[in-house]
C-alpha cells in the first residue's frame, strides 16, 4: 500500500532563462530560510530563558519550513545545471552535424 501523499499539483519547470529570474527567486527563498532559522534560534531562547516544556516550541517547525526553502533552492540549481548540460550537449551534436549556426 503506498503510504505518499497524493501531489496537489504536478512538478512544473520554470522558466528562469533571464538571471534576474533566479536571482530574484533563489534570493526571496534564501531570505525565507534565514527568517525561518532566525525564528526557530528565537523560539529556543525564548523556551530557554521561560524555562517552559519543549512541547511549547515551536522551534522544530520553523527549522524545518527553513531546511524546505534550502531543499527548493538545491532542486533549482539541479534543474538549471542538468539545463545547461542539455543545452550544451545539443549545441554540441548540431555542429558535430554541421547544424550549427554561431
Amino acid at each position: 500500500m503506498d503510504t505518499q501523499p497524493s501531489p496537489s499539483f504536478e512538478p512544473v519547470l520554470l522558466d528562469l532563462t533571464d538571471p534576474k529570474d533566479y536571482a530574484l527567486l533563489v534570493g526571496a527563498l534564501e531570505e525565507y530560510a534565514g527568517e525561518m532559522a532566525h525564528r526557530a534560534e528565537t523560539e529556543d531562547q525564548r523556551i530557554a530563558y521561560n524555562h517552559l516544556p519543549e512541547s511549547a516550541s515551536e522551534a522544530d517547525h520553523w527549522r524545518a519550513q527553513s531546511e524546505r526553502a534550502q531543499r527548493i533552492i538545491d532542486d533549482i540549481e539541479r534543474q538549471l545545471d542538468a539545463n545547461g548540460v542539455a543545452r550544451r550537449r545539443v549545441k554540441d551534436e548540431q555542429t558535430e552535424d554541421g547544424e550549427g549556426h554561431d
